[in-house]
């Protein structure tokens, strides 16, 4: 099985794109799946939550120098995982965001409702559409992180969201203590237990709804 490849971008730092890389690659790592994070960011944060642990069920990389060969790089490697989650930088014109959006069949884009944020994240909306130039089946979707339900600002934000121009994926990330503390203790959710039990569903459900994106484009 070819890997399916999937790229957490955006343009601004702090969006949580960290920990949407490798709270999904843990849940697909748990699931069975052999998966490779593919730490894009200079800053290698995802190296360092695997790190911290010794029980991170997938494989996390530093591939950070590769920058515009990232995508010769991890062709190379398709054959030996079902998933590869790439961790970008957040820089949206950096030659390994273009490289990971040229090689990727999904990109999500993590979004903290803000109006800030979300103007922030036009710029790899842009680089997004230049992708799909060449990788014609590239599948985008917004993905809420750290939301607050029925707070003004997220509803705010979420009304704004339908001319964005890239969609919204039907599952969010809440604002959790627990999310940090995955990080702090190198697990993914699942090995966290019962006191994440809430916050195991929602990785889940994300998870399951990141997939039917992907066999979405394998029908394409």
């Amino acid at each position: 099985m070819t890997a399916k490849v999937i790229a957490v971008v955006n343009q601004k730092g702090g969006a949580g794109k960290t920990t949407l890389a490798m709270l999904l690659a843990g849940s697909l790592g748990n699931a069975g799946h052999r998966v490779l994070v593919a730490d894009a960011d200079p800053q290698n944060t995802a190296l360092r939550w695997a790190g911290v642990g010794e029980a991170f069920p997938a494989d996390v990389e530093d591939l950070s120098g590769e920058e515009g060969k990232l995508h010769k790089h991890l062709r190379k490697r398709e054959d030996d995982y079902d998933y590869i989650v790439i961790d970008s930088p957040p820089a949206a014109t950096a030659p390994v965001t273009e490289s990971a959006l040229r090689l990727a069949h999904v990109a999500l884009v993590p979004v903290i409702p803000s109006p800030l944020d979300l103007w922030a994240s036009e710029m790899i909306r842009d680089a997004i559409q230049i992708a799909r130039e060449k990788n014609t089946n590239l599948v985008a979707r917004l993905v809420m992180n750290q939301l607050q339900p029925n707070t003004l600002i997220s509803r705010e934000v979420i009304g704004l969201l339908p001319n964005f121009g890239i969609p919204l994926l039907s599952a969010t990330l809440r604002q959790r203590t627990v999310y940090k503390e995955c990080a702090a203790e190198g697990h993914s959710i699942e090995g966290l237990g019962s006191r994440a039990q809430m916050a195991a569903k929602e990785v889940d459900f994300l998870k399951r709804r990141v997939l039917a994106l992907l066999r979405k484009v394998e029908a394409s």
